[in-house]
């Protein structure tokens, strides 16, 4: 946590300093406050008792945008997450107000730097994700929020829409992305990204490094290392891979290495106002070596998208866990107006605790049962 705060008051000493610094320049301060404003009324039956989760949740944001010349500029974000909610099931209450986003950005014409409290996301796949590595997108979720990560984050992109990546994290305590294991608060976590075009697509290579924290275990650390190369490209349809080999070398593990490989493909038919399919076959192996290939474990997903009229559209999105012959659909219509989404969903998903479909716990709940959610951004 005191790295966290001190990571936070050194963004905004060096905003203020920014600032100072580019006032006399010609060019204006812009400033601008918006933020979104959600309820939801979730109802599901797990493990044969119905419950309701209901709550108001509001984001509000800060940015402010001073241009110094007509191609290079410094802009800072400071939004926060506040939320309220019921849920008869535990007859609980809870309620919270935490930070969302913290950060300050540079830019020019082929280079982009940020620092602070961020996003970071990358990788083709869209349901079963072995890049998600910093953030927690749930493609089910209307809002698509995410945690950020502390970061300083350097991007260079080139005419030829090439681009490299750098970052170094810090002060990220909490498990992000599908970590299970938490990081060493104490020390910085840092890795790179190469993407590069190719005929009808691009690919990409990155790398990661972090130092795992198993003090609260009485155990010792150890350093975990990520490889992943991935790619895409659109010929008549959208195909893309996306594949990861992680280094986990400790004496505590039974194991040493994992590896993740996400296959997707996508097409838009040309039936009514066009049909848009995904899908996506994901398979992980743990085993002691980085170059064999034993028994694995097997997801598949799909997508399927449908507008109806210029304000409604209709998504089902299904999961299947082949090792445990176990699945999850989710069906949701949504309307959107200009500053306003209305959203009615229905899920059905295995009554279990463990996460039996190998991806982030539904946002919504086990079990089966609906929800109703509205969004209202100003």
């Amino acid at each position: 946590m005191k790295h966290t705060l001190l990571f936070s008051h050194t963004l905004i000493y060096t905003a203020v300093c920014a600032y100072v610094m580019f006032s006399g320049v010609c060019y204006a301060l812009h400033f601008d406050f918006s933020g979104q404003l959600s309820a939801w009324s979730n109802e599901s039956k797990s493990h044969g008792t119905w419950g309701n989760n209901s709550g108001l949740r509001f984001i509000p944001q800060i940015s402010l945008k001073h241009n110094l010349t007509p191609d290079m500029f410094f802009d800072a974000e400071l939004s926060l997450n506040g939320f309220a909610s019921h849920d008869t099931e535990n007859s609980t209450d809870g309620s919270d107000l935490d930070l969302y986003r913290l950060k300050l950005r540079f830019a020019t014409a082929k280079t982009e730097t940020r620092i602070g409290l961020q996003k970071i996301s990358f990788g083709p796949a869209f349901l079963l994700r072995s890049l998600r590595w910093f953030d927690r997108l749930d493609p089910r979720d209307p809002q698509h929020l995410t945690d950020g990560v502390y970061a300083l984050r350097f991007k260079y992109s080139s005419l030829n829409n090439a681009n490299f990546w750098i970052w170094c994290l810090l002060g990220n305590d909490d498990p992000k992305g599908f970590d299970i294991l938490p990081t060493d608060p104490d020390k910085p976590e840092f890795g790179g990204r190469v993407q590069y075009p190719v005929p009808y697509g691009e690919v990409a290579a990155t790398f990661h490094i972090r130092e795992v924290d198993l003090t609260p275990f009485n155990l010792p650390d150890f350093t975990e290392r990520r490889f992943s190369m991935d790619g895409r490209w659109d010929i008549e349809v959208g195909i893309w891979f996306e594949s990861v080999l992680q280094q986990q070398k400790s004496v505590v593990l039974p194991f040493e290495w994992i590896k993740l490989v996400t296959l997707g493909m996508d097409y838009t038919f040309g039936i009514g106002r066009g049909l848009y399919v995904l899908g996506e076959h994901q398979m992980v192996v743990i085993s002691d070596k980085p170059l064999t290939w034993e028994e694995g474990i097997y997801f598949s997903a799909f997508s399927m998208s449908y507008p109806i009229g210029f304000f409604d559209s209709l998504t089902a999105i299904g999961y299947y866990s082949w090792d445990q012959a176990k699945y999850g659909q989710y069906l949701s219509w949504e309307r959107t107006y200009d500053d306003l989404k209305i959203s009615i969903s229905g899920f059905k998903y295995p009554e279990t605790d463990e996460n039996v479909l190998g991806f982030q716990r539904n946002a919504i709940g086990t079990g089966s049962g609906g929800q109703v959610m509205i969004i209202y951004n100003y």
